[in-house]
């Protein structure tokens, strides 16, 4: 894979990069109240459904558990991955009232919500939910120390030596980043006018940003051969000026649609696509809302439906089933999939969308695979 070569070559910090893509690959500050079940926004535009739909009969359970939920740094309100989560607590909350009996936060850094997991557990809630890879470790920790109690871990999971009782009592939901970046490749390169395209994502030694780079770049080739994708992997995920170079410099060589998934650093790879007026797709929430900034030249974002995901986690300890270690949501499960146009929406005219969904649908039923290879397996 291209990351690769570029790591043996001992590349630094800022990795950028373009390849021509040919046919060669496969086919195709504290906040405590949690906001109400529904669609994020409030355009009108279709919501996203939890990955499986619910049970015809709702579960009824003999006494509530008691669920907290702690948000990565920010706002519960904030249109993006904290809101999801929230959303998808209160939407399991709703579907069995007799289960859950829930709370949650965000506070304003990874040490307070550190303190809130902690709080959680220490206060006897039966399940504590961590929201992002930065509250990994402290969720890891908790779970060591509390054994009849179960941790959620939304889009992240402890490190290597804070996991010694993850397999017994912890559950980390991920989502299939290979096929999230192959879907933007494919929306890119359908909408690219001048046959080049580009990508920002974060560290280059963090498999997740890799995966969904190198399935942007396959995605790109198998959806329209020829096509070029510059790329590009930065040394952080909060520096967006870092992202808006490199989206910039990707701009200067021809990229007239950009797609990031390096969180702030990504951000800023966005907001240049704005303003060099090309076309942008954002990454694992709608961007449209979460980034309103960029709305104007984002056509769209290729989503992790981190809702579903923890609507049907709950669900399933709700009903007496509990699955410790790493569980993948994918296109198959509805993980990953598109947001809604928005204010650019009349670009995904009925011919791109049908392909578009021709690529989702190959990719869920397995007609469409990735070829992305990460240090020798596949995501």
């Amino acid at each position: 894979m291209h990351s690769r070569l570029l790591r043996a070559l001992g590349l630094a910090a800022l990795v950028i990069g373009s390849a021509a893509c040919s046919p060669a690959v496969p086919t195709t500050p504290a906040d405590s109240s949690l906001p109400s079940t529904g669609p994020i926004g409030g355009d009108g535009l279709p919501s996203l459904g939890p990955s499986v739909g619910p049970s015809a009969t709702p579960i009824t359970c003999p006494r509530q558990l008691r669920v907290g939920l702690v948000a990565q740094p920010g706002s519960l309100t904030d249109n993006g991955y904290n809101q999801s989560a929230a959303a998808g607590l209160a939407a399991a909350a709703a579907a069995s009232p007799t289960c859950f009996e829930t709370d949650g936060v965000a506070t304003k850094t990874v040490a307070d919500a550190a303190a809130d997991i902690k709080g959680y557990a220490d206060d006897g809630y039966d399940v504590v939910i961590g929201v992002g890879q930065q509250l990994g470790d402290s969720l890891g920790d908790s779970a060591a120390l509390n054994p009849g109690t179960k941790f959620i871990g939304v889009d992240g999971a402890p490190g290597p030596t804070h996991d010694s009782t993850w397999s017994v009592n912890g559950e980390s939901l991920f989502f299939a980043e290979d096929e999230q970046g192959y879907l933007a490749g494919a929306l890119a390169a359908l909408l690219s006018t001048r046959h080049n395209v580009g990508v920002v994502g974060g560290l280059l030694l963090v498999p997740q940003v890799e995966s969904s780079v190198e399935g942007f770049l396959h995605g790109a080739a198998a959806t329209v051969p020829g096509t070029t994708v510059e790329f590009a992997y930065t040394d952080s995920f909060a520096d967006p000026a870092q992202g808006g170079a490199a989206a910039t410099a990707m701009i200067a060589k021809g990229a007239d649609v950009i797609f990031s998934t390096g969180s702030a650093t990504g951000d800023g790879a966005l907001l240049a696509a704005c303003k060099a007026g090309v076309l942008a797709i954002g990454s694992d929430t709608d961007q449209s809302l979460s980034l309103p900034k960029a709305a104007s030249c984002l056509v769209s974002s290729a989503m992790k439906n981190v809702q579903g995901a923890l609507t049907d986690a709950l669900l399933r300890l709700a009903g007496g089933s509990f699955t410790p270690g790493f569980q993948t949501d994918d296109a198959a499960t509805g993980g990953i999939l598109l947001a809604p146009g928005h204010a650019l929406a009349s670009l995904i005219t009925s011919s791109v969308q049908a392909r578009v969904d021709t690529v989702l649908q190959g990719l869920a039923d397995g007609s469409i695979r990735t070829a992305v290879v990460i240090n020798g397996k596949t995501p």
